[in-house]
């Protein structure tokens, strides 16, 4: 990722909830993302609603398996005007199934910049 400031405002920041592959993160920090992972950051016992609050303080994007919370969550910070850099989520894949998880991140990294993930709620299957 190029150092000047300008440009690397245009890389999402992500951060992933704790239910993520520690892997993921390795591997995309490899590739010169700015990644942070909720054990990192000390949130690992954090409400859903306080992850989210996190990542929108720190302009992440969270990324995330848990559907069923953030998509309400969602709706409900766009219903009170409230701001976040965005969120992903995705089907939960398992160990075996690592390369699709990273491979369709790539893709949605390639795709979207910072600024278009804000207020956005995207499904990482569709970067198939």
């Amino acid at each position: 990722m190029p150092d000047s400031s300008g440009l690397e405002a245009l890389f999402v920041r992500l951060y992933l909830d704790r239910h993520i592959m520690a892997r993921l993160a390795v591997d995309l920090r490899g590739r010169d993302y700015d990644v942070v992972r909720t054990e990192d950051a000390g949130q690992d016992t954090a409400t859903d609603e306080e992850q989210l609050a996190f990542a929108a303080k720190e302009g992440r994007t969270i990324l995330t398996f848990n559907i069923r919370d953030f998509a309400p969550l969602h709706d409900q910070w766009q219903a009170a005007e409230r701001p976040h850099a965005g969120i992903i989520v995705s089907q939960q894949l398992g160990s075996r199934q690592y390369g699709l998880l990273l491979a369709r991140m790539l893709r949605l990294l390639n795709h979207f910049t910072a600024e278009q993930m804000i207020g956005n709620f995207v499904h990482l299957e569709q970067f198939k």
